[in-house]
C-alpha cells in the first residue's frame, strides 16, 4: 500500500461519483473530478496539494450540489401544489394533519430527517413523486 493509498480509499469511499486520483510525481498532486449536479451543465474539476484540502474542496461542492438540488425539489413539490418552507440545508413540508416532514440531503441523496432514502438528487422526478405520496398520506 503506497503512502496516498489510505487516503485516497477514504475520499473515493466518502464522496462516490468522483473520479479522485494521486500523482506522486514530483510534488504530490490530488486531483478529483465529475459532472455537475443534474442540471447544472459542465464538469467540476480540482486540484490540491494533499488529502485534507482535497476533502475540504471536496465538501464545499457537495454542500453547494446539495443547496441547488433542495431548491430544485422545492420547485418541483411547488408545481405539484406541494407547499414547502426552504431553508439552506433543509427542507419542511407541512401535511394535511399538521405533521411536518422534514427533508435533508447528504452524500447525493435526498434522505427524510430520520435518515430514510427518499432518492438519489440525479433523479428528481422520483424524489418528487415519493414526497407528495408522503404528503397525501403514505408513510416516508
Amino acid at each position: 500500500m503506497s503512502r496516498h493509498e489510505a487516503a485516497l480509499c477514504a475520499l473515493r469511499e466518502g464522496f462516490p461519483g468522483w473520479l479522485i486520483e494521486v500523482r506522486d510525481a514530483p510534488g504530490v498532486v490530488w486531483q478529483a473530478g465529475r459532472p455537475l449536479a443534474p442540471g447544472r451543465g459542465g464538469i467540476v474539476g480540482m486540484h490540491a496539494d494533499g488529502p485534507e484540502v482535497m476533502r475540504e474542496l471536496l465538501e464545499v461542492v457537495e454542500h453547494c450540489d446539495h443547496r441547488l438540488a433542495l431548491e430544485a425539489l422545492a420547485a418541483g413539490l411547488g408545481e405539484r401544489g406541494v407547499a414547502v418552507r426552504t431553508f439552506v440545508t433543509n427542507l419542511i413540508v407541512p401535511r394535511p394533519d399538521g405533521r411536518e416532514l422534514l427533508i435533508t440531503c447528504k452524500r447525493g441523496t435526498f434522505r427524510w430527517a430520520m435518515g430514510q432514502d427518499i432518492g438519489p438528487i440525479a433523479d428528481l422526478d422520483a424524489a418528487v413523486g415519493h414526497v407528495v405520496d408522503a404528503v397525501k398520506g403514505c408513510p416516508p
